[in-house]
């Protein structure tokens, strides 16, 4: 099996050997050429920058080709040498294995050679043993036989030995058995130590072929050691060379890149001149050129400002016509909004009360520690000459946003300001009520609402028109006999309003009386006409039914605070009131309402009121 692995090896080695190349300084040298110029071209600046350009490359195109050259002999040496060390690790192995093996073989023969020394030896005793026994057998027959011949033996006697006979016989004979059983093993023993003494000089045999064969081994070795060793001495003329011709390299370099220098300097100076020369001719160019250019720039300048300003106006005429339409259709909207709302107040000759307003705004809840903020607003008992009227009394409160507005007035006043202030609302006798508090229920004179999630109070109103006590006092006349002529009537339709809510339910009465109240009338007041204790029936009958006035009782007196709602002249009184029950005013104050606090044609100036609560 080894002999076989020899052979393969030895000529791989062989193989190795003959394909390694020697490599010399000079055939380096000669493998190293620059290429030669071909043909002569006529010398120009050009032609030297590209003469030089090339040589440049040339040389460092052979620089590129030894570099090249010197890394394949590289990896050519290496590969070499790589296969040597295979090479020698495969052959150190098989020799490691084949010492083992002999090492087993000779551990083997002394085995065996021990086994037949101790086969010889239990031979020797097993043949000193059957001498014994022979020796003792003779004894006992010449016993046996003296025995006989002895007249006076008992026939016992006799028997005894005869049964000794008999066990020494069997004896005997188990010993021989055993002999022949180790005669036989001795035997067998020394057939297998002779087969085994016929291997083991086989095996030396070989080891001896493979002792040759090693030998040539390292003979090769050796060969290849002295190559490397000549290759080592290649690479180290190889890189002589390769340094001188990179200094040679640099030098030619330097001598160009002077050159090169010199000769751009040269082209420098030479495009300077000719930079100012053009120079020259490009200012009379200008010169010349600058009349046409400046019309031609000019005329481009009108069209390019011509164009400008048609697009302008294209874009303005675009941008306008675009905000027509948007105001038209916010327009359109907002007339079929108006029309939708204006459809929910049918003509007053048709309205009947109470009638629901409302709109899409939501309506909101308050918490049951929240105040109330609620404002009444005496609008005109005539129609408004001046369209614009509603809309000067909603900015005038356009940054209150008390959740309860009453309106008191002409009922067509009071749909036009309940249009504009677009919240929802209860249109009653004599006015309405705006709120955003959602609405429970309604009646002719007023609307119970939800104040919060546990609270409701009642919301009503009383507009009360009579002007001729007023008329009769500014005239002069009787007019205490003016008043009790109308008071029963006028108090009838008071109670008939407060009787349409409870006496426990929390209660705000916003109302337009058309007389003075009680409280503000006494000996004490400091304007002559007030000077009376006259107790003026409407505001008497809401304090006999628990109501409290509610400007007077969140001022200090009348003399300090007087709270005049109507201005005529020198006429100035109270006749606009909120009053509340079961509810704590905590404060009022007056208002102005538009167009409606400047004196009229008549004279005629109003007033509102502004005031909040604590309901309990």
């Amino acid at each position: 099996m080894n002999k076989r692995w020899l052979l393969p090896i030895l000529l791989a080695l062989l193989l190795l050997a003959a394909g390694c190349q020697s490599y010399t300084a000079s055939q380096g040298k000669d493998a190293i050429q620059l290429s030669a110029s071909e043909g002569s071209l006529p010398v120009t600046k050009y032609s030297t920058i590209e003469a030089e350009r090339q040589a440049i490359l040339d040389a460092e195109l052979a620089r590129q080709q030894l570099e090249e050259e010197q890394k394949k002999a590289q990896q050519e040496e290496q590969e070499r040498e790589l296969a040597a060390r295979q090479a020698m690790e495969a052959e150190q192995k098989r020799l490691l294995e084949e010492q083992q093996l002999q090492q087993s073989r000779q551990q083997a023969w002394d085995e065996a050679q021990a086994t037949i020394a101790s086969l010889g030896e239990k031979t020797t005793l097993l043949e000193r043993s059957n001498k014994d026994l022979k020796t003792r057998l003779d004894a006992t027959l010449q016993a046996l036989s003296a025995i006989e011949g002895e007249q006076g033996s008992t026939s016992g006697q006799l028997a005894a030995a005869l049964q000794q006979l008999e066990e020494l016989t069997q004896a005997k004979a188990d010993l021989q058995a055993r002999l022949d059983a180790a005669l036989e093993a001795l035997a067998a023993t020394k057939e297998e130590a002779t087969s085994t003494g016929e291997q083991l000089i086989i095996a030396l045999q070989e080891l001896d072929d493979l002792t040759q064969a090693y030998e040539n081994l390292t003979y090769h070795a050796n060969e290849l050691e002295g190559l490397l060793t000549e290759q080592q001495i290649i690479k180290g003329e190889l890189e002589d060379l390769l340094a001188q011709t990179e200094a040679d390299f640099l030098a030619k370099e330097s001598a160009l890149q002077s050159q090169h220098a010199t000769l751009v300097e040269s082209l420098e100076s030479t495009i300077q001149s000719l930079g100012e020369e053009m120079g020259i001719l490009k200012v009379q160019l200008e010169e010349k050129t600058s009349t046409l250019e400046e019309k031609i720039r000019l005329e481009q300048e009108r069209d390019a400002e011509a164009k400008r300003l048609a697009q302008l106006k294209q874009q303005e005429l675009a941008q306008k016509e675009a905000l027509e339409r948007q105001l038209e259709e916010e327009e359109r909207l907002r007339q079929a909004a108006l029309e939708q709302l204006y459809r929910q107040i049918p003509p007053l000759d048709k309205l009947t009360f109470p009638r629901i307003y409302t709109t899409d705004k939501p309506t909101a809840l308050l918490t049951d520690q929240s105040q109330l903020h609620a404002m009444l607003l005496p609008l005109d008992d005539k129609p408004w000459s001046d369209k614009g009227m509603a809309v000067q009394v909603k900015n005038s409160i356009s940054d209150l946003s008390h959740p309860v507005i009453f309106l008191t007035g002409h009922m067509q006043n009071v749909i036009d300001v309940v249009r504009e202030v677009g919240m929802h609302a209860v249109l009653v006798e004599g006015g309405a009520i705006i709120t955003s508090l959602p609405i429970i229920s309604s009646s002719a004179h007023g609307a119970s609402v939800q104040f919060s999630e546990k609270k409701t109070l009642r919301l009503a109103l009383a507009y009360l028109p009579e002007y001729k006590v007023l008329s009769t006092f500014a005239s002069g006349g009787d007019w205490q006999a003016v008043q009790k002529s109308v008071t029963q009537a006028r108090q009838e339709s008071l109670k008939a309003i407060i009787a349409e809510g409870s006496v426990t339910e929390p209660t705000l009465l916003a109302a337009s009386l058309f007389e003075p109240s009680h409280q503000d009338w006494n000996t004490f007041s400091p304007i002559a006409y007030r000077q009376v204790d006259y107790l003026w029936p409407l505001s008497t009958l809401l304090e006999d039914e628990q109501f409290y006035d509610v400007y007077r009782a969140t001022h200090f007196s009348s003399a300090t605070d007087a709270g005049n709602t109507l201005l005529k002249k020198d006429f100035k009184e109270r006749i606009d009131y909120m009053f509340s029950r079961k509810m704590l005013p905590l404060a009022s104050s007056m208002l102005t309402i538009g167009g409606e606090s400047v004196a009229d044609a008549d004279g005629i100036a109003r007033y509102g009121l502004v005031t909040s609560f604590l309901v309990p």
